[in-house]
């Protein structure tokens, strides 16, 4: 079967069987931030952005994805907002394993990508499912709020808080 995606910014028509799993595609086409962990959805280990949202690339299927954009590690460090969540991590003491790091990253990607600084309940709910085996929901909260800071900064922005 033929789908046509967009990967990293780059529109491609892939083939495969329509089950297999995005994953698979993604480590065929040598994107290889893109980590086999649990392949149940939980670890964040294989986690990408599919039409600007975090999903765990191991449990959806490659034939119900026609016309999506996919966004991995590789394409992400080449964005500013990457050094954001990098620095912020940083001040935080976050010490990334490598197992769950997109997880992490690309939640923090889509927290930050917001106008209005997060509160801790929006960070906390996005989280939650998070396996973070490599640091503690307070550090990754803070790591996401410097990270955020650091994005305002860095745009000219004003640090509007919500409540």
């Amino acid at each position: 079967m033929k789908i046509p995606l967009t990967i990293n910014g780059t529109k491609k028509i892939l083939t495969s069987e329509p089950d297999e799993k995005l994953l698979n595609v993604l480590r065929k086409e040598k994107l290889y931030s893109v980590k086999c962990g649990c392949e149940e959805g939980i670890c964040g280990n294989c986690t990408v952005l599919l039409d600007g949202k975090p999903v765990p690339s191991c449990i959806l299927s490659i034939g119900l994805l026609r016309d999506s954009k996919i966004i991995t590690l590789e394409y992400l460090k080449t964005l500013p907002e990457y050094q954001d969540i990098m620095t912020g991590f940083s001040q935080a003491k976050i010490n990334l394993c490598s197992y769950c790091n997109a997880g992490k990253i690309f939640i923090a990607y889509q927290i930050i990508k917001g106008k209005k600084r997060p509160s801790l309940e929006q960070i906390n709910y996005a989280i939650k499912d998070l396996n973070s085996c490599c640091t503690d929901t307070t550090a990754l909260t803070n790591g996401i709020l410097h990270a955020w800071a650091i994005k305002t900064n860095r745009e000219g922005k004003k640090q509007n808080v919500t409540k």
